[in-house]
């Protein structure tokens, strides 16, 4: 659907400037109109393509017209949900980026032993609980300490 609306601006202006050459001129119903004369008799049906041709380049222009108009809103509205879909992608990875600041943050208001008071076991970096025995390697009122 995007290809078919991409260009609709530039092929709608062409189709009207051609319309409305056509029907200044009037050389499309000078073409046209003596194949019908000589095929059929006056009467309601030659009175409707007589004007159905007369006016076929004003509908097309009023049609080349339809086909901007709905090409501008097409267009608008995918670039409307593309940008939709990169906001949200945005929040989704700014999200992420503010969760592990947070975490980041959290660890580093408070003051971590070096080695486990229960075990002994050196401290892995940035863990606040020690990976042998599971007891907290935070400092008891570190937190009142820095803030």
């Amino acid at each position: 659907m995007m290809r078919f609306f991409k260009h609709s601006l530039i092929i709608g202006i062409i189709g009207i400037a051609v319309s409305l050459i056509l029907f200044m001129t009037n050389w499309y119903y000078e073409l046209v109109i003596p194949v019908f004369e000589k095929s059929m008799d006056d009467g309601p049906l030659f009175t409707f393509i007589d004007y159905l041709t007369f006016y076929t380049p004003v509908i097309l222009m009023v049609l080349f017209l339809a086909y901007i108009i709905a090409g501008r809103v097409y267009l608008k509205n995918h670039h409307l949900k593309a940008e939709q879909q990169m906001t949200e992608e945005l929040i989704e990875r700014n999200t992420e980026i503010q969760k592990a600041l947070d975490e980041k943050a959290e660890f580093l208001k408070h003051k971590y032993y070096t080695n486990c008071p229960k075990c002994g076991a050196v401290r892995e970096e940035n863990k606040n609980v020690c990976s042998f025995c599971g007891a907290s390697l935070i400092i008891e009122g570190s937190k009142d300490k820095k803030a």
